[in-house]
C-alpha cells in the first residue's frame, strides 16, 4: 500500500510539510520504499500532503508521489490499486503498460472527469487531490473501504491519514483515547465511524469530500439499492453472469511483485478464488495455505462443523494440479498476545477476532517464506458472492408466484427435514411479522433475547453495554432489519472498512497482501441484483455460487453444507498460554480504564475455572474463552499500550 496524509488549513495558518513529519514517521512502516511531499497555497488557504510508498504491483516500481499533472495544477496522493486499467487507459488515451503506475491513471482520470472520476474506477483506493484550478481539495474512498482513510476536523482545519495513530503527531489532534469507541469494540459494535484516537473518525467508504474556502461538502458516490433485483430469465443465466464477473475480479488482482498464492479453507468462497486463480496462472504453481490442526491432534468436531479442512483442500488440489497445498498450525507455548503489538505500532486497531488472527498471521508468514506477496481469499463471499436466499419464499410471494412458493417450500422442507408446516411458518409467516411481535413470540417460547446472546460473547460490563445504542451499532440486533439480509450484508461489508488498518498493517509486517475478489464492486453489484429464489432453490442454499463454480470445484465442496473450523485446536493453544492469560487478567484488573469497561470478575472466574480440553466443542466454552476472554484481553492490552505510547511521546517532547 501507499500510506498518505495531509492537512488543509482554512483558518489561515501556513501549514507545511514540516507539520507532517511526525505523521509520516508513523506511516513509514506501512510505506517503506519511498516517500515524498508537497505544500502550497490553494484558493487562499494552505495545504500540505505527503505519501509513503510500498510496492505491491509491478507498476508501483515507477510510482512517484505526490503525483503532479503536467501543468502543475493537480497534485495527488493515493493508496490505490486499480482493477480496470485497460478500460481507463482506453478512455484516457493512456497505454496500460507496466511502466505507468495506478496513480498516473488516477491522476489522469481526475484531470479529465473531476469528481465524477470515482464512478469510473474499479478497485481499491483512498486518495486526496489538491486541485489548484478549482481551488479545492478532494478526498475519496473506495466502495467498501478496503483502503484505510481517517480524518480529523475542527474549525478551519481538516487533516487526513491512512491510520488514526499517525494523526496523533499532528498539532491540535493529541493522543487521547476515545473511551466510547473502546466500549463499542468490546461490545462488538462495528457500525461506527469512531476510531480509538479521540477526535479522529473513519472516512466512510463509498464517499467523497470536497473542501474549499466555503467549507466542506460530503457526498456518497456508491450507494446501491440492495432490494433492486434483475431477472435474467433463468438461474443458469445468473450463474454465467456471476462466474464471468468473478473471473474478471480474480484476473484483475493477479498483478503482484512476487508470487501469487491463496488462503484456502475448503469452503465455497476461498476455494472458488483459489480454483479460478489456479486456472488463470496455469501451468505456474499456485501455493495454497490452510489452517489445520497439528498432525497428532485428534479432538472432536463441533456439531455441524468439520474440524479439519485438509481433505477438502486435497480434493481441490487434485482437480487443479498446479496447486501446491501447505497446512499450517499454531504451535503450542507461543504468546497469543505479543504478536499484536507490532501491528499496533503500524497503526492497526485491535482485531475483532483474535483467535482468527493467530492462524492468519501464521499463514501470511508461511506464504512470505515461499516468496508470496499476494494472497487470495474469499472472506467476504458469504455476504454477496455465495449468499444464501433466506427470504426466498417472501420474495416469490411478492411477485405473485404462489405455486412456486409452495413448490420451493416443499423442496426446502424435504432437504432440511423440517417439514412443510414449519418451513412455511418460520420462513414465511414468522418472517413477515413486525419485529416487536417476533420478540414477544421469542420470549413466550423461552428463548434468550438476541441482544443478550450477543453480549454474552463479550466481556463488556452490563452497565456500559446498556449505554450503547446496539440496535444502530450492530445491524443484526435491529428487529426491523433482521430479515432484511441484503441490507445487513451491505452494512457489514461497508463497516468492514473499520478493520482495514489491521489488514494494511499485517501486509506491511509480513510483506503479504490479502486480496479478496468477493469484495470486487462488480461482483457485489451483480450478486445484489440476483433474486432470492436464484440463491436458494430446489432445497439448496447458496445455489447461484454453487452452480457458477460447479465445474471448477470437486463435488465434496460444491455440495458441502457443513462449515469448517479455523483453528479447531484453539483451546489447546490457549491452555498452553494459560499463565500468560492469567497475568493479562491481573494487569487488566489494575488498569483503571480497562476495569471501568470490562467485567473483571467474570474474567477472573474464567481463569480460575479453566475448562478441560474435552469441553472445547461446548458452545458456552467457545463463547467464554475463544470470544469473551480473548477479545477482552487483547483490547485491554491495546488500551494500556496506547496510554504507554502517549506517555513515552510526551516524555520525549518534554
Amino acid at each position: 500500500m501507499t500510506a498518505i496524509c495531509g492537512v488543509v488549513g482554512l483558518e489561515g495558518r501556513p501549514w507545511t510539510q514540516r507539520h507532517l513529519l511526525g505523521v509520516v514517521q508513523t506511516l513509514r512502516g506501512l510505506g517503506p520504499d519511498a516517500e515524498g511531499g508537497w505544500e502550497g497555497v490553494v484558493g487562499g488557504f494552505h495545504v500540505a500532503v505527503a505519501a509513503a510508498l510500498r510496492q505491491a504491483t509491478p507498476e508501483d516500481a515507477h510510482d512517484v508521489q505526490p503525483a503532479v499533472s503536467p501543468d502543475g495544477a493537480v497534485v495527488l496522493v493515493a493508496d490505490v490499486r486499480l482493477d480496470n486499467r485497460d478500460a481507463l487507459g482506453a478512455g484516457l488515451g493512456v497505454p496500460a503498460t507496466a511502466t505507468i503506475p495506478d496513480s498516473a491513471f488516477l491522476l489522469a482520470a481526475y484531470d479529465r472527469w473531476g469528481k465524477a472520476c470515482v464512478q469510473r474506477l474499479q478497485g481499491e483506493f483512498a486518495f486526496a487531490v489538491v486541485d489548484r484550478r478549482r481551488a479545492g481539495v478532494f478526498l475519496a474512498r473506495d466502495h467498501v473501504g478496503a483502503k484505510p482513510l481517517v480524518i480529523h476536523e475542527r474549525n478551519g482545519v481538516l487533516a487526513f491519514a491512512s491510520v488514526a495513530l499517525a494523526l496523533t503527531a499532528l498539532d491540535g489532534v493529541g493522543h487521547a483515547l476515545d473511551v466510547e469507541r473502546a466500549a463499542q469494540l468490546l461490545a462488538l459494535a462495528y457500525a461506527s465511524d469512531r476510531t480509538l484516537v479521540a477526535g479522529v473518525r473513519w472516512f466512510p467508504p463509498g464517499t467523497c469530500l470536497w473542501v474549499d474556502r466555503h467549507g466542506a461538502e460530503r457526498f456518497t458516490w456508491w450507494s446501491p439499492d440492495p432490494h433492486e433485483v434483475e431477472e435474467l430469465g433463468s438461474a443458469a443465466a445468473h450463474e454465467r453472469e456471476l462466474r464471468k464477473t468473478f473471473e474478471q475480479a480474480v484476473r484483475a488482482r493477479l498483478r503482484s511483485v512476487g508470487r501469487v498464492g491463496a488462503a484456502v479453507s475448503g469452503g465455497l468462497d476461498s476455494s472458488s478464488a483459489a480454483a479460478t486463480a489456479a486456472l488463470l496462472i496455469a501451468p505456474e504453481p499456485l501455493p495454497t495455505y490452510t489452517s489445520a490442526p497439528p498432525p497428532d491432534w485428534h479432538g472432536a468436531a463441533r456439531v455441524g462443523w468439520d474440524a479439519d479442512d485438509s481433505p477438502f483442500v486435497l480434493d481441490l488440489a487434485a482437480l487443479h494440479p498446479n496447486m501446491v497445498p501447505s497446512f499450517v498450525h499454531v504451535p503450542r507455548g507461543e504468546s497469543v498476545l505479543d504478536l499484536q503489538e507490532p501491528l499496533w505500532e503500524l497503526g492497526a486497531s485491535p482485531v475483532r477476532n483474535p483467535a482468527n488472527a493467530l492462524w492468519w498471521q501464521r499463514l501470511a508468514r508461511r506464504a512470505a517464506a515461499d516468496g508470496v506477496t499476494t494472497l487470495f481469499s474469499g472472506g467476504a463471499g458469504n455476504l454477496f458472492f455465495s449468499a444464501g436466499g433466506p427470504d426466498w419464499l417472501r420474495a416469490l410471494l411478492r411477485t405473485g408466484r404462489v405455486a412456486a412458493v409452495l413448490q420451493q417450500a416443499a423442496a426446502w422442507s424435504r432437504a432440511s427435514g423440517d417439514g412443510l408446516p414449519y418451513t412455511l411458518g418460520r420462513h414465511l409467516l414468522y418472517a413477515s411479522l413486525p419485529g416487536p411481535l417476533q420478540r414477544v413470540l421469542r420470549r413466550a417460547a423461552g428463548k434468550t433475547e438476541r441482544r443478550d446472546e450477543w453480549l454474552a460473547t463479550t466481556a463488556v460490563r452490563p452497565e456500559i453495554a446498556a449505554a450503547l445504542d446496539l440496535d444502530v451499532l450492530v445491524p443484526y440486533l435491529n428487529e426491523r432489519r433482521r430479515w432484511d439480509g441484503r441490507a445487513i450484508a451491505l452494512a457489514v461489508a461497508r463497516h468492514g472498512a473499520t478493520q482495514s488498518d489491521s489488514a494494511a498493517a499485517l501486509a506491511a509486517l509480513t510483506g503479504v497482501e490479502e486480496r479478496d475478489p468477493t469484495l470486487d464492486r462488480r461482483v457485489l453489484e451483480i450478486a445484489m441484483r440476483q433474486p432470492e429464489w436464484v440463491r436458494r432453490r430446489d432445497g439448496l442454499d447458496r445455489a447461484a455460487a454453487r452452480g457458477a463454480m460447479a465445474d471448477r470445484l470437486p463435488r465434496v465442496i460444491v455440495d458441502r453444507t457443513r462449515r469448517g473450523e479455523q483453528l479447531p485446536d484453539w483451546l489447546d493453544v490457549l491452555s498452553a498460554a494459560r499463565r500468560e492469560l492469567a497475568g493479562e487478567v491481573e494487569a487488566l484488573a489494575q488498569h483503571p480504564v480497562s476495569r471501568d469497561l470490562i467485567d473483571v470478575p467474570r474474567l477472573q472466574a474464567l481463569i480460575a475455572h479453566w475448562p478441560s480440553l474435552e469441553t472445547r466443542t461446548e458452545p458456552v466454552v467457545t463463547r467464554d474463552y475463544r470470544h469473551a476472554l480473548l477479545r477482552a484481553l487483547v483490547i485491554s492490552r491495546y488500551l494500556r499500550w496506547f496510554e504507554g505510547r502517549a506517555a513515552s511521546l510526551k516524555a520525549i517532547a518534554a
